[in-house]
């Protein structure tokens, strides 16, 4: 991907015009001027400028900035956008802001259809100039599309640059599988989740996507009549996760969302008594919807064909009967699947694919 690096200007009109020249180039002529039905061969095939959101994309070192580069192509295939990248480095020398302007096109397209293209402006900061990358950036919001902001750095909601931004945006979209300080950070997200703002903001966790299947799942259990009656004795829940790659010591952020939906789902309340921790398992407990005392369990297993911080397995237990629930990876770990044991009877349930989307698709 070619960038055009602008001079020392956060002027929005000298961007635009820059943006301007950039599709010229791209086209041999302006997005307006291209002519109906143009038949010119593929490689020379006018490309369509598309926008349907802002995109205000936010990351603290050059390797995620990298990333972000190359996850942009796919993205903005799906979801058209001007993407507004900024990189600050509070730690690093100060260094004014640099601007850079370059096209994202898509690599291939439909025949007799033109090649969908957006464009993305690239903002980098360091030391006490990261404060400015706000009010650099959303000036060059295109008005009228709703804007998204992913926040690709800790999550702080004290921050200036992050409240800024935030208030700027529609939904906050954030990966709770890349945080450096899981529980720390969701207490952040619950925070502004939380929050009155005067404009609500929604917020994603791509995390929470990739836990669609696992959730399905377990709710399927809901739906079965001859189970409901065991479910509602369940005093015991086991979430084996693969420990994060950020923090081999921290519980996933993944076990701890699964917790909290089967809580906020099955209507469970935290008991006084304190969480305990001992080696790999986390240990707390609940009261159930019929007043019982539940044990939550979340154990770090190793499993290395599965990514740092996934799920492993999910159990629900009665320890009265050995009845349980179960939700887990398959040995060749591509499928996930179920399992129903009412006493001595076993019941092997639905099987689903383990869908690896990556980043875009989310």
């Amino acid at each position: 991907m070619q960038q055009i690096a602008l001079g020392k200007t956060l002027d929005v009109q000298v961007v635009e015009q820059e943006l301007a020249a950039l599709w010229q180039g791209s086209t041999g002529a302006a997005p307006s001027e291209l002519p109906a039905g143009d038949e010119r061969p593929d490689d020379e095939t006018p490309v369509l400028r598309a926008r349907a959101a802002n995109l205000l994309v936010f990351v603290n070192d050059d390797k995620a900035l990298e990333e972000v580069h190359e996850l942009l192509q796919e993205l903005t295939a799906a979801h058209p956008s001007r993407v507004l990248t900024m990189l600050g480095q509070s730690d690093a020398p100060d260094r004014d802001i640099e601007m850079f302007v370059s096209a994202l096109s898509q690599k291939e397209k439909l025949a007799g259809q033109k090649r969908l293209c957006c464009e993305e402006v690239t903002l980098k900061a360091r030391g006490s100039f990261v404060a400015e990358l706000p009010s650099a950036a959303l000036p060059l919001l295109v008005s009228d599309l709703p804007t998204f902001l992913w926040w690709r750095s800790v999550v702080d909601s004290s921050q200036k640059v992050f409240q800024n931004l935030l208030h700027a945006s529609d939904r906050l979209i954030v990966d709770s599988a890349q945080f450096a300080q899981p529980v720390a950070e969701l207490m952040a997200i619950n925070k502004i989740f939380q929050k009155n703002y005067e404009t609500p903001v929604g917020i994603s966790d791509l995390n929470w996507a990739r836990l669609t299947s696992w959730r399905g799942l377990l709710a399927d259990f809901y739906d079965v009549v001859e189970y409901r009656t065991v479910l509602e004795m369940i005093d015991h829940v086991c979430i084996s996760y693969v420990a994060p790659q950020t923090d081999g010591t921290a519980i996933a952020p993944q076990a701890l969302l699964m917790a909290g939906w089967l809580a906020s789902r099955l209507q469970w309340t935290i008991l006084d008594t304190p969480a305990t921790r001992e080696d790999e398992r986390t240990v707390f407990e609940v009261s159930g919807q019929r007043d019982q005392t539940i044990t939550v369990e979340l154990h770090a297993t190793e499993a290395a064909a599965i990514k740092p911080g996934r799920l492993a397995r999910v159990e629900l237990q009665s320890r009265a009967d050995g009845s349980g629930f179960k939700v887990e990876r398959s040995a060749d770990l591509q499928r996930v699947l179920t399992e129903a044991k009412l006493g001595t009877n076993v019941d092997r349930g639905r099987v689903l694919p383990v869908r690896n989307r990556s980043t875009a698709q989310l």
